[in-house]
């Protein structure tokens, strides 16, 4: 029992000191992410689950804001947020989770993607460029899994994402 009470104290008392850790300052000026922050790719990735359509719940309202897009092995199609157009992209891969776009007839249209976190039953998703200038949180449907759309948000800051300025659909 004294065993117990004891762990139990030292348990608690890590908690206060993680709480505690101050994660720095918000991102300078208009970035939305601290590179100080190392990126870290899921473990749990998976191709052939993570092929299919995904709609955004989530973004940092800048220069690239896709409404959602289709995965498939070797291929992804975004739809824009603004007008709807669709642009089409190859996909190459470039480590488990990491992954380059390269745009169709875009020279050096690229973007290298990090799939930062995934729920066990892939429906939600948590993504961003490399460059930390972007980031998502997707998932299968327009509504629900508010569950794991937190766990998303806590993803992207984990990662060093100024969530404030997450906006939320």
């Amino acid at each position: 029992m004294i065993m117990w009470m004891r762990r139990l104290v030292l348990g608690a008392a890590l908690l206060g000191v993680l709480a505690s850790c101050d994660r720095g300052a918000a991102p300078q000026g208009g970035a939305i992410r601290d590179d100080s922050v190392m990126m870290s790719a899921t473990s749990r990735y998976d191709t052939a689950r993570f092929a299919g359509d995904w709609i955004t719940r989530a973004d940092f309202d800048g220069d690239w804001r896709i409404a959602g897009f289709r995965f498939d092995a070797g291929r992804w199609v975004e739809q824009d947020a603004a007008g709807g157009a669709t642009r089409e992209a190859d996909v190459t891969p470039d480590q488990p989770a990491v992954f380059t776009l390269d745009y169709r007839g875009l020279t050096g249209a690229t973007r290298q993607m990090v799939v930062l976190w995934v729920d066990e039953g892939f429906r939600t998703a948590a993504l961003s460029t490399r460059d930390g200038s972007a980031a998502f949180i997707v998932d299968r449907k327009a509504t629900g899994g508010a569950d794991r759309i937190a766990a998303a948000v806590s993803a992207l800051e984990h990662n060093g994402f100024d969530v404030a300025r997450l906006r939320v659909e």
